[in-house]
């Protein structure tokens, strides 16, 4: 069955997690949280594998990454690091509220993200891949647009810090443009396309060592994966093989990230004289030592110590734990308030509302965690937070529900105008980039959204109109 080109049906993967659910109830004898966690962990990782080549199956990355940092690293923090644990005591990162109030929202809210993400457009999302190869038709004669596109987003990433504040936003996605473009190179090329997308890949894994940003390069990657999966059709254990190694090369890099991020970007080499083995090398070559380092070892990464490090990175449970520690016990519910706002920050320009809030979720943290202060890092208690914050755990769910079905419909619309504009797949990765995790806000979500797709209209308006091109 796991070892067949064919796509598996769904009820054979959801009977397939029944039974390890069944089986670790009752002969492991673990609670029904636990087994549920695994089991629907499974479930979701092997829907998304699984229909890697069938469709374009973003959605179904977001019910996994919804999975893995809602249920899996909440459950890990509660066995492994709770209190108890000196380092998750001294650095706070503990879960603040009790696990059966924790998973007796975030349980049903992640299925309510199932059903409403993959259930309500459904049949669109099954012709994706008709689409798909409208697109590469289409853009077969584009080469040169796709190149230009990697070269203005290069020159862009160097100068996106020196713009001001009202460009911002601008030059970002202008920085972004190589992840389009590579997607126009590749279906441009009737030969050779795995070398030039390896290439481009080692462009923008070099380019993501420079800026220590790596979460850019890892989700666009998986999105490419998507995309690009149906050229090339593989067995089940195939796809689930190469998602390991890259979820291994994942775990490398976040196990470095801190660290590696502290001796470039604070000057720590020249002001640490213990640092001096670093002295005189560049970002990339302090980056490869510490991978390899970790490589050669792959002991630093399994200890309790760095397990705890991992776990924390994706444990975005902590901070809906806070929000639901600090609503309604200091802040009562926000009635759908900050989602009105939300809305309307999104239409009323800051000329007209000076201090309407800001994208980003210091609005949210500030709300509904009571975190004053602005912090120097990203911080976001994303939807499953906002939604708790707003309406409790009962209208949390149903928020959740709503918002899987918004994102399935923003989808389902994207893939309606690619009938007639058949290169909207190949921008699917950009547009969807905000909305593909569990951390964002929904400020930041829909104004991204909606920025990016007029960003996209004025970008093939100016092509044509300028240089009489179809991109």
């Amino acid at each position: 069955m796991f070892d067949s080109y064919k796509k598996i049906p769904d009820y054979i993967l959801l009977s397939f997690s029944l039974l390890v659910f069944l089986l670790l109830s009752i002969i492991t004898g673990l609670g029904f949280t636990d087994s549920f966690v695994i089991s629907y962990m499974i479930f979701t990782l092997f829907r998304f594998i699984n229909n890697l080549g069938y469709t374009i199956n973003i959605l179904d990355f977001l019910t996994f990454y919804s999975a893995l940092d809602t249920l899996v690293s909440p459950l890990v923090t509660y066995r492994f690091f709770g209190i108890d644990y000196l380092p998750a005591r001294l650095w706070g990162t503990y879960m603040r509220i009790p696990e059966e109030r924790y998973f007796s929202y975030l349980i049903p809210a992640n299925i309510a993200l199932f059903v409403g993400l993959h259930l309500v457009f459904r049949k669109n999302t099954q012709l994706a891949l008709v689409y798909l190869e409208r697109a590469k038709v289409y853009v077969a004669d584009n080469l040169k647009v796709g190149i230009a596109f990697v070269v203005i987003g290069l020159l862009a990433s160097q100068f996106k810090t020196m713009v001001p504040d009202a460009l911002s936003f601008i030059a970002y996605l202008l920085s972004m443009l190589p992840y389009v473009g590579g997607f126009y190179i590749y279906f441009s090329l009737k030969k050779r396309r795995g070398l030039v997308m390896s290439l481009i890949i080692v462009i923008f894994f070099i380019q993501a060592a420079r800026t220590g940003l790596f979460g850019e390069c890892v989700m666009f990657l998986v999105m490419a994966g998507c995309i690009i999966a149906p050229q090339a059709k593989m067995r089940f254990l195939t796809k689930l093989s190469i998602f390991f190694f890259g979820f291994c090369i994942v775990l490398v890099i976040q196990s470095i990230k801190g660290q590696y991020r502290y001796l470039t970007w604070s000057n720590a080499i020249e002001t640490k004289g213990g640092l001096s083995e670093y002295a005189g090398k560049g970002n990339l070559e302090i980056f490869t030592s510490l991978a390899l380092d970790k490589i050669t070892d792959p002991s630093q990464i399994i200890t309790q110590s760095a397990a705890f490090s991992l776990n924390q990175r994706f444990n975005q449970g902590r901070l809906i734990a806070l929000a639901m520690n600090y609503v309604p016990r200091v802040e009562p519910y926000a009635d759908g308030e900050t989602i009105w706002m939300s809305l309307a920050a999104v239409v009323v320009p800051r000329f007209l509302w000076p201090d309407k809030p800001e994208s980003g979720g210091a609005f949210n943290l500030s709300r509904f965690v009571g975190i004053k202060k602005r912090l120097r890092y990203s911080m976001n208690i994303g939807p499953y937070g906002e939604g708790y914050g707003n309406f409790g755990i009962a209208g949390g769910i149903i928020f959740i529900f709503l918002y899987g079905t918004l994102i399935g419909y923003f989808l389902h619309q994207v893939l309606e105008k690619a009938k007639k504009y058949p290169s909207l797949i190949i921008w699917v990765p950009l547009l969807f980039y905000y909305v593909l995790t569990v951390e964002t806000d929904i400020l930041s979500t829909i104004n991204a959204f909606i920025k990016i797709i007029v960003f996209m209209c004025v970008t093939y308006w100016f092509c044509k109109k300028a240089y009489a091109i179809n991109i």
